[in-house]
């Protein structure tokens, strides 16, 4: 019996010791993935671990960002406490807050003694990271900077799961409201989701351009009385980005767009749209090509003017295009009832190139190898508003009287249609050649490749 209780002592002994010491080991292991996480994040903003004071049970870190704005750089602490496993919830638990600096005062203005946001951070014993954040909400508030502005947050609440080289998200915000003398924003019921490959290693993992996503706004409105800019909006949207093997990447999208007012001073009047649906489908895109585009797009220098930044992304695009038309890539558009208070328009846009050997000449074969089919009818009304929006001065009725007569407008009842059909040899419009129109292709193409 006493050798017997000695024993179990020994092993109670051990247990204990071994519970004791994990938290401490583990806590070894969690600040090397801690800085070595925080590396990783400096590759997109600025941020250094400024101080890590690890314990036993539980350890303390600063970091700090550093992001640019217009009006200079600003810097933003966050606290972490960190709880070490191996417990219920895994190998470590991080509880991190914001410090604004020298803004926070500004933040509690609207959120009083609440953080402006909090984040939970979670490894499982699978190394599988969820990241949970939410923002309290606030009611409306004087905005100090202007007295007679206010203001007014729904919250936000959001989560990320990482699990090997998969990741999920989601955003809700319920609403934004904005007033003042000048301005108004409005927004209502934003929620976005998505999932797909991710994690430290993308783009380089082999699923790289597998995803979904999802996005529904319930109202935006937006009033510049000072621009003279008016927006209102709904939206719904979703699409779906796959690799399908030898057959290239392939992308499918489509959104719905509900009660559109946009009026700006370069429109001659309103712009409006009851709804319309659009969709997207773009299949046969290269692989390697389309991981360089993704990794320079994520690249590009914002610090830079909006022309340089343009011209960086035109310039990353177009080499795109040249890549992708040595293959067999097809795009299909369509617009599916967009109702206006002026009328109705429907069409659909289909462009595939046949498989051909194009080294060194991609743009030079595209139309050896494209095919085009273009099918739209409108309401005259419409098409008639659309032409006057960016141009007061135009002259629809005769604009539309010209077109019809040159055949390329095909009139039946108050309605137009447009059927365009290019092949490698000759471009049809509703039926009839038109050659003069075909042979100003090649231009066009020689203009994108210069």
């Amino acid at each position: 019996m006493g050798k017997t209780t000695g024993i179990i002592g020994t092993a109670a002994v051990i247990i204990v010791v071994a519970g004791a010491a994990a938290p401490w080991y583990t806590g070894k292991q969690i600040e090397q993935e801690f800085r070595h996480g925080m590396a990783q994040v400096s590759d997109s903003a600025p941020t250094q671990v400024i101080d890590y004071d690890r314990g036993w049970r539980t350890s303390d870190a600063v970091t700090r960002t550093v992001i640019e704005t217009r009006e200079g750089p600003l810097q933003i602490d966050v606290h972490h406490h960190i709880t070490h496993g191996p417990w219920g919830f895994g190998w470590a638990r991080i509880d991190s807050t914001p410090d604004f600096g020298d803004q926070q005062a500004a933040v509690a203005h609207y959120f009083g003694d609440q953080p402006a946001l909090e984040a939970t951070t979670t490894v499982g014993f699978g190394n599988d990271v969820n990241i949970d954040w939410q923002s309290p909400a606030f009611d409306d508030t004087q905005v100090p900077e202007s007295p007679d502005a206010r203001l007014a947050w729904g919250g936000m609440k959001g989560h990320y799961r990482l699990d090997g080289d998969r990741t999920e998200s989601s955003v809700s915000i319920p609403s934004l409201d904005f007033h003042s003398d000048d301005a108004t924003l409005t927004l209502k019921s934003l929620k976005m989701d998505s999932s797909g490959a991710g994690g430290p290693d993308w783009p380089n993992i082999d699923n790289f351009w597998d995803a979904r996503f999802k996005t529904t706004l319930g109202q935006l409105n937006l009033q510049d009385n000072a621009e003279g800019v008016s927006l209102k909006l709904g939206l719904d949207g979703q699409g779906q980005l796959r690799d399908n093997g030898d057959d290239g990447l392939s992308m499918n999208a489509s959104w719905q767009i509900s009660n559109l007012l946009m009026k700006d001073p370069e429109l001659a009047e309103p712009l409006i749209i009851n709804s319309a649906t659009q969709t997207l489908a773009l299949k046969h895109l290269p692989r390697e090509a389309t991981r360089t585009l993704l990794t320079e797009l994520a690249g590009v220098d914002d610090s830079l003017d909006e022309d340089q930044v343009t011209g960086q992304v035109q310039n990353i695009m177009t080499r795109y295009l040249l890549e992708a038309l040595k293959g067999a890539p097809s795009a299909e558009i369509t617009v599916a009832g967009l109702n206006t208070p002026q009328g109705s328009l429907e069409g659909k846009l289909a462009l595939d190139f046949r498989p051909m050997d194009t080294e060194g000449k991609p743009l030079a074969t595209a139309l050896e190898r494209g095919n085009l089919t273009l099918d739209m009818a409108s309401d005259r009304t419409l098409l008639m508003h659309l032409m006057t929006l960016s141009d007061p001065d135009a002259r629809p009725e005769q604009t539309l009287q010209g077109l019809e007569q040159e055949g390329l407008l095909a009139r039946d009842g108050d309605r137009y249609r447009m059927d365009i059909e290019m092949n490698s040899q000759d471009l049809r419009v509703n039926g009839k050649s038109h050659p003069e129109l075909y042979m100003m292709l090649p231009l066009l193409l020689m203009s994108l490749n210069g």
